[in-house]
């Protein structure tokens, strides 16, 4: 089931959502980037309270450091770049193994406090805890 659900989910992300071919990471001057087609889209569960917006999103086997969360007043962005090289030499034999692996997800929740976002990873789980901003209420303006 969760593989189907990741299927939609990049069925539909990948038709809105398409990134330029010039920032996905194929040209030279953007080689540090992995191309698009390399992150997976992390599953995130979104809660709403009267304060906050808080989202968990699932990055297992993901470590802190490698970790990218950017956050604006209309949303969070959440990247993962994570790039492993392992090198072993045994007699007469070198075994090398390059691995990239990635995370991305965009989470829309206008109306939130950028500078008081907090973010905590435990467990292969990272969770944003967004205050709302304080909603200005109208008046009503009587016609003379």
């Amino acid at each position: 089931m969760r593989a189907f659900q990741e299927q939609m989910d990049e069925m539909f992300t990948g038709f809105f959502n398409r990134e330029p071919w010039y920032t996905t990471g194929l040209l030279p001057d953007n080689t540090k980037q992995l191309p698009a087609t390399q992150y997976r889209h992390a599953l995130t569960d979104l809660e709403e309270t009267d304060k906050e917006v808080i989202a968990k999103i699932e990055l297992p086997g993901v470590n802190k450091k490698d970790i990218q969360v950017n956050a604006t007043d209309d949303g969070v962005e959440v990247k993962v770049e994570h790039q492993e090289e392992k090198k072993e030499e045994k007699k007469g034999t070198i075994r090398m193994e390059r691995r990239c692996a990635g995370f991305y997800r965009k989470i829309a929740t206008p109306s939130i406090d950028a500078d008081k976002i907090k973010a905590n990873y435990k467990d292969g789980v990272l969770e944003l805890r967004m205050p709302k901003k304080a909603v200005r209420k109208g008046k009503q303006i009587l016609i003379e």
